[in-house]
């Protein structure tokens, strides 16, 4: 119960706290006059913000009810349930966690894609690509979850300072899934073809080479079969590094602009953003299994558990949630300040003004609500709000009209 009652005072409460605030904002900003968007799309852009923040609450508390039962009932009853070694035993109730959570999630996540985002001309896909995209997710979760889950629960069971290694394994696993995504697990999910035009790859290519960006080539992906967002982006590490651009984007924003968005994440690279972030993210990995390694035995029995790799293993992934809701605010702010200077980067290779259109294609396509409370931004917001990038961009001027 103990447990129980600091995760949602110190995690359920919080977000439900900042979904309320900001519910109250966009009420308010909603009525105010329209500015970046035209009217109609203002409106809607603070209609779709607020049922996904509605919509935020009810995960929120769907959550909490999902901790309480396995904190409270599950993890006692499925230990009496499991007969196995401890190693097949640890695995086993660790995917059986892992799964139930999923289908609790589910439900939600399908009215999401296909109710809230269909009625806002988002989701293209239809009911049979989100059965496909949930079952390769399972099949992921099975295979990939079970590895690793096996790899834990053996160095728990067999190394003395089992936390050591397992910071090294993480180490590995972060490192390895930047590598093999763009390559393995991204193309399971979409299809990736090189760019065709000849010009527009010879303009990119071209700005890589000014930058010194080697890469594995310039890929489209085929983005609008699920999506009718706009995004690019690189993925991947050393020789597996690749330009994805969203076929969406070819299609709403100009060669110039595009050349800007590039620039932009061009200047993540330069400064070494992602690099910078993994190693704090293993930084924050590191405190949270050494936290887990030496929870006194009393917090095992308050939530019906003897000390195992299982329990070592369940406890990491229910405190991941709150330790990574407060890192968050660490995370987005040196995540702010980087966006600004890739900003800062991208205009110098390009133009301001190019980049600052790109943003508000960006925006405007799709169909982003400018604004958000302070607090939950803080809290939520990796990005700073279209209006401040503009302003340190000497284009506020552009954001101030409606288009």
């Amino acid at each position: 119960m103990f447990i129980f009652l600091c995760y949602a005072l110190f995690l359920s409460v919080p977000k439900i706290v900042l979904s309320v605030l900001q519910l109250g904002f966009l009420k308010q900003e909603g009525a105010k006059e329209p500015y970046i968007l035209e009217r109609t799309k203002f409106i809607q852009a603070a209609r779709y913000a607020t049922l996904r923040e509605r919509l935020s609450i009810i995960s929120t508390l769907l959550d909490l009810g999902f901790v309480g039962f396995w904190l409270l009932y599950g993890f006692r009853e499925l230990e009496n349930v499991l007969d196995f070694s401890p190693l097949v035993e640890s695995v086993v109730f660790v995917l059986c966690f892992l799964v139930v959570q999923a289908l609790v999630a589910l439900p939600l996540s399908a009215y999401q894609t296909l109710v809230v985002d269909r009625e806002f001309g988002f989701a293209k896909g239809g009911v049979k690509l989100f059965i496909k995209d949930t079952l390769k997710s399972f099949a992921l979760l099975l295979v990939i979850g079970g590895i690793l889950i096996f790899a834990f629960s053996w160095m728990i069971l067999n190394v003395e300072n089992w936390e050591l290694y397992a910071f090294i394994l993480g180490v590995v696993l972060i490192v390895s899934l930047n590598m093999l995504y763009p390559i393995v697990i991204a193309p399971l999910f979409n299809k990736f073809s090189p760019l065709e035009n000849a010009e527009l790859k010879e303009a990119i290519n071209a700005l890589l080479v000014r930058v010194g960006f080697k890469s594995e080539g310039v890929f489209v992906m085929d983005a609008s079969k699920r999506d009718g967002r706009l995004n690019a982006y690189f993925a991947g590490l050393g020789r597996a590094k690749r330009v994805i651009l969203f076929d969406t984007l070819l299609d709403k924003i100009s060669p110039a602009s595009l050349l800007a968005v590039l620039g932009h994440e061009l200047g993540h690279f330069k400064h070494y953003d992602l690099y910078k972030m993994m190693v704090f993210i293993l930084g924050f990995f590191a405190i949270l299994v050494f936290f887990v390694a030496n929870l006194p035995e009393a917090l095992f029995a308050s939530a019906n558990l003897e000390v195992s790799a299982q329990a070592n293993l369940v406890f990491l992934l229910i405190l991941s949630a709150p330790f990574g809701f407060y890192f968050m605010l660490i995370v987005n702010f040196l995540s702010c300040k980087n966006e600004f200077n890739a900003d800062k980067f991208g205009a110098s290779l390009t133009t301001k003004e190019d980049l600052a259109n790109a943003l508000l294609v960006l925006v405007k396509e799709n169909n982003s609500f400018p604004l958000a409370h302070p607090l939950y931004m803080r809290f939520y917001y990796s990005h700073p709000p279209l209006m401040a990038r503009l302003i340190a961009l000497d284009c506020g001027h552009l954001g101030k009209s409606v288009a």
